[in-house]
């Protein structure tokens, strides 16, 4: 009997400004222009393993920051330059800049993680 192949689904980790965040299948989405829905995207890299793409007419739309990716980057980076609109967070580029990987479940669970650790930290409005 064959032995299955194991499950490869691969993700890319949407962060919108406001907060709200999504895991969205690679297989399906398959650019980050698509998963951003931008015409013009640019790649940022955080690490190897990890890349950041941003819609670049954000700011010239003065679409509102994106502090959550902002906040997500400082853990990889201690300077961080501010980011508008919705970000998409994938895997490597590979060594030729060719089409991103998705991030395997074990990266987009990290990404989730440290955006939930994130928003525990937040100071809250007191109530009187």
């Amino acid at each position: 009997m064959p032995v299955a192949a194991p499950d490869t689904q691969t993700f890319a980790f949407l962060v919108q400004p406001t907060g709200r965040f999504r895991l969205l299948h690679w297989d399906t989405v398959a650019t980050p222009h698509a998963a951003l829905r931008a015409d013009v995207v640019r790649l940022v890299d955080i690490t190897t393993q990890l890349t950041m793409w941003v819609d670049d007419d954000a700011t010239a739309f003065r679409v509102q920051m994106n502090a959550p990716a902002v906040g997500l980057l400082l853990a990889y980076q201690e300077r961080v330059h501010p980011y508008y609109g919705d970000v998409v967070f994938t895997g490597s580029t590979g060594a030729e800049g060719g089409a991103p990987h998705g991030l395997t479940e074990d990266q987009a669970l990290a990404l989730l993680d440290r955006c939930l650790q994130r928003r525990a930290q937040l100071p809250r409005a007191r109530r009187h």
